[in-house]
């Protein structure tokens, strides 16, 4: 049915932007199909569309076959409790796929502020098909626990090194360099700080980078000068 030929009382539908939408005149907004870099949005809302977004991800093919891909290439058991293993008894009920530095609710903001700064306007849709492409290019901060471990990760018992993250994260952050807001940054330099606190010779090399890196979310964000550092 053409929505567009009914005439329904009180609602009309426009796509004059491509961006099609519903609109009343006994209503104070209109409701579009996609977020855009102009609209208003309150938080509950704004959570809505990210959780729309992430459970269209977790539902797909993508995810189940990311996680297969990661059991295959050796990541079967918890980095923290290695004897802690997948089996064809448990699978799927003892690890859980730990998306470390970046939670995927960072992930997905990241994402959505890069693109609404540039493209002006993004789907749940297209937020689900991006999830799907930097998982399935390893561009996604990856840490396999059990659950014990990812309970505690979540409560600050516990912390990750970056030498023990599968994916190149770094990447996916300079990507997305555009959508990074004050709240992940300080998350990312916070880490960051602490990966570096290591004084061993034979981590010099990686601190470096890591330092290099830090200097560069510094520039991408405007934050130079804070006692972050």
């Amino acid at each position: 049915m053409n929505l567009t030929n009914v005439n329904y009382p009180d609602i009309i539908l426009k796509n004059d932007t491509g961006n099609p939408e519903i609109l009343s005149p006994n209503a104070d907004y209109a409701i579009q199909f996609a977020l855009t870099r102009e609209g208003t949005y309150d938080l509950e809302e704004y959570k809505a569309f990210l959780d729309s977004a992430i459970r269209l991800f977790r539902h797909s093919r993508t995810y189940s076959h990311y996680k297969a891909y990661l059991y295959s290439i050796g990541m079967n058991c918890c980095q923290l409790h290695p004897y802690i293993q997948d089996t064809e008894e448990y699978n799927d009920t003892i690890l859980e796929m730990h998306h470390c530095m970046l939670n995927i609710y960072d992930i997905a903001i990241m994402i959505t502020e890069h693109v609404l700064n540039t493209v002006g306007a993004i789907t749940e849709y297209d937020l689900a098909e991006i999830l799907k492409c930097e998982h399935a290019q390893n561009n996604i901060p990856i840490v396999m626990l059990c659950k014990t471990c990812h309970q505690q990760y979540h409560h600050n018992y516990l912390y990750v090194h970056p030498n023990m993250c599968f994916g190149k994260w770094w990447e996916l952050i300079e990507k997305y360099r555009l959508g990074l807001n004050r709240d992940i940054m300080f998350k990312l330099m916070m880490y960051l700080k602490k990966a570096r606190e290591d004084k061993f010779p034979i981590y010099e090399d990686r601190n470096a980078k890591l330092l290099q890196l830090n200097e560069e979310l510094l520039d991408w964000s405007g934050l130079r000068g804070c006692k972050v550092q």
